[in-house]
């Protein structure tokens, strides 16, 4: 990945189905699969946090939100560009 962020390397394992789709998408966009993955990710958290925000039933969207905050983050930032 072309980035100049700092990346974290880890193993996640997929279910095969995912795995062919994120490489033909991958593919498809010339983007790497850890991008496609990333943003994806980042898109999740966002959504769920505006739905948990609105519900206010769980404060795990907005503990996130915190650690955003203070670690000077946004969900942007979360995303590969």
């Amino acid at each position: 990945m072309a980035s100049s962020k700092l990346t974290a390397r880890t193993t996640v394992y997929l279910n095969p189905y995912i795995k062919k789709f994120v490489q033909h998408k991958a593919v498809e966009e010339s983007r790497s699969a850890s991008s496609i993955i990333n943003n994806r990710l980042a898109d999740l958290l966002e959504y769920l946090a505006s739905q948990k925000s609105k519900n206010q039933n769980s404060k795990t969207a907005l503990e996130f939100e915190s650690i955003l905050q203070k670690a000077g983050l946004s969900y942007d930032d979360l995303r590969d560009k």
